[in-house]
């Protein structure tokens, strides 16, 4: 039995305490997995074959002490926006490319306290500013599942790791969709958790509440045990909800009857494919015959919202330090987004942000009487490497890239917990993503109902063949 692909993250760590497999076994397998797959999948931009060794030594002395978690000795992956001490952090630009940084983000050092075993730092497109990931100093991360479709992104690596079974869970992040969409392009799990729930790092939040961690795993139960460790590090200045843990166990408890809103629309006006439409029908039918109460509503668009939300999110790309005299040296749809935001004035970004905040109300009023919200991940297929990319109109790449992800912003604007299942598949084995949205706060409920929907139509055996 290969372990990797036979069992999930909990299934593994169960399997270091009860003395079946070992920790340092586990990890070799996968780090030479990764690198077998290095230029086929494209997950990982390093390596950290040493860091992985000292960990997996570590973790395995934890459940030897009895003094483990439940994802202890399992093998993860940090993602390559994450500074991580003595290994190369690329931000995914070859700006970075020789970067090492002398200390741990927050983040990481929670993974390592919780006795998981990161192999390695996940592909990212530059500075995380594109929902393709195919940057200039890694190999393109592909879905595992159609290995000619991007990965999506910017979490596309660790999406790419978890559904190749090089890993069982990742960490990635999200500010809008960068977690869901990669899932839903490989057939994973991605969630993102309620504002504020998780720490943003040495950085703090991003000071517009778009921007959130999150796990990215094979199982709904794995993205729960990954949720609880992440949650261990409270956010700096950030409100956040009650829940801080017990996520895991919600999911083996009903979520009673519920009212479910179905939306096949999208907000930005992105034309969604019938099969996805009908994957997101489907799964308000699943959820119907579970016992919940499912109603059809529109999801509107709403470009004012849409114009908004790319102000902000150009802020942000503007914000990343970028040695004096090297701009030119960045990718084109970085500089754009970056020139975006230096041709905004502060009264500009105010109104986008005031803007942003009014959808979002006008958005959570619509879908009011609805626990959980189903719509579409992305309007479409997985993008086909290089389809979206176009250097010499970073503009209209941009548009197309607003298109192509869709209803993912509502969550980021929201601040509601939102989460990707790999609900639907074409017939050909490509994945498609549904999302659910829950309230502020609610991410056990949402929890409960995915795994809720994972026992009624699980995933888990569709493996991808890999050459």
């Amino acid at each position: 039995m290969d372990p990797l692909e036979n069992l999930s993250g909990l299934e593994l760590a169960a399997a270091f305490s009860r003395r079946e497999l070992g920790v340092a076994e586990v990890t070799r397998l996968a780090l030479e997995r990764a690198e077998r797959s290095s230029d086929t999948v494209g997950a990982f931009t390093t390596i950290a074959h040493e860091r992985a060794g000292n960990a997996a030594r570590r973790a395995q002395q934890a459940i030897d002490d009895g003094d483990a978690g439940p994802l202890a000795g399992v093998p993860t992956a940090i993602k390559d926006l994450e500074a991580t001490a003595g290994v190369r952090t690329t931000l995914g630009s070859a700006l970075y490319r020789d970067w090492i940084p002398t200390t741990d983000d927050v983040i990481v050092r929670v993974i390592d306290h919780a006795a998981l075993v990161w192999i390695g730092k996940t592909t990212v497109p530059e500075f995380g500013a594109a929902c393709y990931t195919e940057p200039e100093v890694a190999a393109p991360s592909r879905s595992p599942h159609a290995l000619d479709r991007s990965a999506a992104g910017s979490s596309g690596g660790a999406a790419a790791a978890v559904a190749a079974r090089l890993v069982p869970v990742a960490q990635g992040s999200d500010t809008a969709g960068s977690l869901r969409s990669p899932a839903s392009a490989c057939g994973v799990v991605g969630l993102k958790p309620s504002r504020g729930l998780l720490t943003g790092g040495l950085a703090g939040s991003d000071g517009l509440g778009l921007s959130t961690k999150g796990p990215i795993a094979v199982t709904v139960r794995d993205t729960a045990a990954m949720l609880d460790v992440l949650a261990a590090a409270a956010p700096v200045g950030t409100v956040h909800p009650a829940a801080r843990n017990g996520f895991l166990a919600v999911c083996d408890v009903p979520p009673g009857k519920l009212r479910i809103a179905v939306a096949t629309g999208s907000v930005s006006g992105g034309e969604v494919d019938p099969a996805v439409a009908a994957a997101t029908e489907a799964a308000g039918t699943l959820l119907a015959t579970l016992g919940h109460s499912v109603t059809a509503l529109t999801q509107p668009t709403d470009n004012a919202f849409v114009e908004a939300f790319t102000v902000l999110f150009s802020a942000l790309a503007g914000a990343k330090p970028v040695p004096a005299g090297r701009e030119h040296e960045l990718r084109p749809i970085v500089r754009h987004l970056r020139s975006r935001a230096r041709a905004a004035d502060s009264a500009e970004c105010a109104a986008a942000l005031l803007s942003v905040q009014a959808s979002a109300g006008a958005w959570a009023d619509r879908f009011s009487d609805a626990d959980i919200v189903v719509q579409p991940t992305i309007t479409q297929l997985p993008a086909r490497v290089g389809s979206l990319r176009n250097d010499p109109d970073p503009a209209a790449e941009l548009a197309a890239m607003t298109a192509f992800t869709g209803n993912t912003i509502l969550a980021n604007a929201t601040g509601f917990p939102a989460i990707s299942l790999p609900l639907g598949w074409t017939q050909s084995g490509i994945p498609i993503g549904v999302m659910l949205t829950a309230k502020w706060g609610m991410d056990q409920l949402l929890l409960a109902v995915s795994a809720q929907l994972e026992a009624a139509a699980p995933w888990r055996t569709r493996q991808p063949q890999l050459p």
